[in-house]
């Protein structure tokens, strides 16, 4: 049975898994590798933690997510989180900022001609990566892979309201 270590980033928040280790630590080149990853532009690392999760091999780590979900809601919280992990909450805090800040900035319509236009559209900056992986571009067509800076400000919910009156859902 081959344990597992996480690594945390602090300044990503992020969990990578990582197995275990025995031996010099200078000899790590697994660890060497996933904490390279994790610097400033300027070459500065971040900071991070590791974790030595006992009982719980690979298999069971990606097979079971009651105890994967556990494992990282008690580490989490150890760091000073609950719930998901604080980079989710980051992520949809930006958003709805910036959705705001759009919203703000047109004057707070009660419409909005750009909404879900392609202008709003919030595409991952993968194209570099995908490119050299091989990989087909992100389809920006495929409405499940869709997400709009929109659906973050309140102008969704009167478009919501509008799109349900149209489908007679209100009477």
């Amino acid at each position: 049975m081959t344990q597992i270590r996480l690594l945390l980033c602090k300044d990503c928040r992020t969990t990578e898994v990582l197995p275990a280790y025995q031996g010099d630590p200078r000899g790590d080149s697994v660890l060497e590798y996933a904490v390279a990853k994790h610097q400033y532009p300027n070459g500065e690392r971040h900071f991070g933690r590791l974790y030595p999760i006992d009982g719980v091999d690979e298999d069971r780590w990606h097979s079971s997510a009651e105890i994967r979900d556990e494992i990282l809601k008690r580490v989490w919280q150890q760091e000073g989180a609950t719930g998901m992990e604080p980079w989710v909450y980051q992520a949809v805090d930006t958003l709805k900022a910036d959705a705001m800040q759009c919203w703000r900035s047109r004057h707070r319509p009660e419409t909005c001609s750009d909404f879900h236009s392609e202008k709003k559209l919030i595409t991952p900056p993968t194209a570099g990566d995908r490119k050299a992986e091989g990989l087909p571009k992100w389809d920006k067509s495929n409405p499940t892979n869709q997400r709009y800076l929109c659906d973050y400000c309140p102008i969704r919910s009167v478009n919501e309201q509008k799109v349900r009156a149209k489908r007679g859902l209100y009477q």
